[in-house]
């Protein structure tokens, strides 16, 4: 086995306290620990270095940040929640605010080793040529449990990696079972109807209107959002207003102009939404004057 020390690389200090270390396990399986504290909001880009896909589950210890693909395609990770990714691609940016530590653990897996823990035809369901969100699920105490126990012990660190990926195999495999029972058009469909929201994210929200768009009942659109997307439509509708919202203030716009543009016609509405999505009033969000 290659690459068993195991240490912080510092990044450069002028950008903040940017902290990370990996570890390669058994079976093509690797571990990353990630400790970042900015000094200014961080962009960091990430080139397409893996030849073969990768499935990746994060843990978020603290914080929030963001990986925009370079399709656009966005992916949040938030304190608390596992977030479950797979790619073979993996050009993009990775986003994290000033001021703001965080800290996350990813075990990743290359098709060998997600073969030999979920099986052959499991594994090859959960590949995909581009980014794509498996699971976006709050972890409970089991894993704040075994996340205590991260050392630097590398042994310790092997079982304590088998420990995670153990308690969290059953969703995965749920997930799996759950895409054979959606018709390759149902789908689509649903890839269409994710499209549609980005793109009417300043309009008022209807389902029906949704269903509608792309060609499903409200019924079949709920349902098949909860296989394919593991969220209802609600809840990945606000992810994306917020999220873009999030982008706006940080390109210097005011709060009422984000607002106005992710569809909230009242100022006040929008600014309990985002305290409540992120923590932190939109008003704290702080970028480059905006030019008019």
């Amino acid at each position: 086995m290659q690459n068993r020390m195991l240490h912080w690389r510092q990044h450069t200090p002028q950008l903040g306290d940017l902290r990370v270390r990996q570890l390669d396990l058994a079976r093509g399986m690797r571990l990353v620990q990630s400790d970042y504290r900015p000094l200014a909001a961080l962009t960091e880009s990430s080139q397409a270095v893996h030849l073969q896909p990768q499935l990746v589950l994060t843990f978020g210890l603290s914080g929030e940040s963001r990986f925009r693909a370079s399709s656009g395609h966005e992916v949040a990770f938030s304190a608390g929640h596992l977030t479950v990714t797979s790619f073979q691609h993996s050009a993009g940016e990775r986003l994290y605010r000033a001021g703001e530590r965080v800290q996350q653990l990813r075990l990743i897996l290359n098709v060998a080793s997600a073969s030999h823990y979920f099986g052959d035809e499991q594994a090859e369901r959960l590949f995909q040529p581009q980014l794509k969100r498996h699971l976006f699920s709050r972890f409970g105490h089991a894993t704040v449990a075994q996340l205590a126990q991260i050392n630097d012990d590398p042994l310790m660190l092997e079982i304590q990696a088998l420990s995670l990926l153990a308690l969290h195999r059953h969703q995965l495999q749920l997930q799996c079972s759950d895409v054979t029972r959606l018709h390759p058009h149902t789908v689509q469909r649903l890839e269409q109807a994710h499209e549609w929201m980005c793109e009417h994210l300043s309009q008022p929200f209807s389902l029906s209107t949704l269903a509608t768009a792309v060609g499903l009942s409200d019924y079949q659109l709920k349902k098949g959002f909860q296989q394919h997307f593991r969220c209802t439509p609600g809840a990945m509708l606000l992810q994306m207003r917020m999220e873009h919202a999030h982008t706006l203030l940080e390109q210097g716009f005011q709060v009422a102009q984000a607002a106005w543009q992710v569809g909230y016609q009242h100022p006040r509405n929008f600014s309990v939404a985002f305290q409540r999505y992120f923590g932190r009033p939109a008003s704290a969000i702080t970028g480059r004057k905006k030019r008019n």
